[in-house]
């Protein structure tokens, strides 16, 4: 058997207070609660009255919100079934290879607009480019790689060398 989860002292204050007197202001039972030093909040009264049949209460998930929302989930998943967004007509319409102005005529809607769903069609949830990918080090891929790269360092030290030769020697021509 399942046990009910203990109420706190001032929700139990509330109940009874409630139950003795069901036309009890919210301000008369908080005043009696402050002497008590018990914590009061409206939503409790609320409830309380709630609990005792005072206040008429729908059951959770039944209120004017879950019905709003289950409508507008309905009303959705219903254009999206039958196919009669102009979204759905003009993916309909570029399968068979009609032109994008002839579309945009046919279905009521503008040419950018054909183009726009064209392009998201091929694309399945792929946004832009975004971040470029990380490219490894060109030829350093294993040890052959370091080996081209340690032969084109040493070809490049040599070329430098020889430069700095020559232009040793036009300084010392110059200085002469």
């Amino acid at each position: 058997m399942a046990t009910k989860k203990p109420q706190s002292p001032a929700m139990e204050f509330l109940v009874d207070s409630l139950k003795k007197n069901r036309k009890a202001s919210y301000a008369d039972l908080k005043a009696k609660a402050d002497e008590k030093k018990l914590k009061l909040f409206p939503i409790m009264f609320g409830r309380a009255q709630a609990m005792l049949g005072i206040v008429k209460s729908a059951k959770r998930g039944t209120g004017k919100f879950a019905k709003a929302s289950a409508a507008a989930k309905a009303g959705k998943a219903g254009s999206r079934a039958s196919g009669s967004s102009k979204s759905d007509k003009v993916r309909a319409l570029l399968a068979t290879g009609m032109s994008a102005a002839d579309i945009a005529k046919k279905v009521g809607c503008s040419a950018p607009l054909v183009y726009t769903i064209k392009s998201s069609m091929g694309k399945a949830g792929k946004r832009g480019p975004g971040r470029p990918r990380k490219v490894a080090t060109p030829g350093l891929d294993g040890l052959a790689g370091i080996i081209d790269a340690v032969k084109n360092t040493e070809r490049e030290r040599a070329q430098l060398r020889a430069s700095l030769e020559k232009i040793q020697a036009v300084l010392a021509d110059a200085l002469a």
